[in-house]
């Protein structure tokens, strides 16, 4: 079928990548191949320069990609909107998120989905946010989750849920038989947190600058699992989100402690591509993960 065609010229542009769009569209790399040299023998016309590193548009290439993606969109706007008038939720969703949102914070959300909409093939997977904001650009993702969630140029953003920063202790450190403290009682103290690159991180800097924390580091992480495996053998304290740690906190191996007089909280945000038009199975997904915000909302 022609859109089929468009979809993997669309995808190619969009991923530059043949094995990826192969993967995508459920093809080989030769398939992928093919179907460009098909549809620029019937253009008549070169559509993309193959550079080494990268798959460049041609003049004519431009005007072919921005007419088929708004085809290829229509496309699937009438499909969906076929499969919702049957009733049907079904299809693959695929879902990713940052490490430090666990499954304990989506449990609640993908239990009530699943539960709901059993017919639906969910995938979900963690990923590092530049990594999950690059997938959703190429839709290779259909959703994802991310801190500090930032509006880019084919990216929109719904609001998730607001997590509480709070200090993680060995429970035999000082600090850990404290409930709560000031931000400069840091001072000084062995810290281990996240690379300097994430979100989070610089959420960080700023709490600490703003409070004049002159923080001690003596170790940057880039998971959060190693993180707290650190904290637990009394490295460090950290400065991690409250949800990542109820296991830890449930066995005894970590304590909490929470920031006096300034509450620290982290955004998350759902990110999802611009322009695309989500199928009933993804829009259902971001139905129930906005639902408890809404209610909150309502409320207020």
């Amino acid at each position: 079928m022609l859109i089929a065609s468009l979809k993997v010229f669309c995808d190619l542009v969009e991923t530059q990548s043949f094995s990826k769009t192969a993967v995508l569209n459920s093809v080989t790399q030769s398939a992928v191949s093919q179907q460009l040299k098909s549809i620029e023998k019937r253009q008549g016309k070169q559509l993309i320069e193959r550079e080494k590193r990268r798959l460049t548009l041609t003049a004519e290439g431009e005007i072919f990609y921005r007419y088929a993606r708004e085809i290829v969109r229509r496309y699937e706007e009438m499909e969906h909107r076929i499969q919702a008038l049957g009733g049907v939720v079904s299809g693959t969703v695929r879902l990713s998120s940052i490490y430090s949102v666990g499954m304990l914070e989506l449990a609640p959300y993908l239990k009530t989905y699943l539960k709901t909409y059993p017919r639906v093939n969910f995938r979900l997977q963690y990923d590092q946010a530049q990594k999950i904001y690059d997938n959703v650009s190429t839709s290779e993702i259909d959703l994802g989750i991310v801190a500090y969630p930032r509006v880019q140029r084919n990216i929109d953003v719904v609001q998730f849920a607001e997590d509480e920063m709070v200090v993680i202790a060995h429970p035999e450190n000082a600090i850990a038989q404290e409930s709560s403290i000031i931000p400069n009682v840091l001072n000084n103290a062995p810290l281990i947190l996240f690379t300097p690159e994430t979100p989070t991180r610089r959420a960080i800097d700023r709490f600490f600058r703003k409070h004049g924390v002159r923080p001690n580091i003596v170790m940057e992480l880039d998971h959060i699992a190693t993180i707290k495996h650190a904290v637990e053998v009394d490295i460090g304290l950290s400065v991690v989100p409250m949800n990542s740690v109820e296991k830890e906190l449930e066995v005894g191996t970590l304590k909490t402690v929470t920031f006096q007089d300034d509450s620290f909280v982290r955004p998350l945000g759902i990110l999802y591509r611009r322009g695309r038009s989500l199928s009933v199975a993804t829009q259902k997904l971001l139905d129930v993960l906005t639902l408890a915000e809404s209610r909150n909302d309502e409320g207020e």
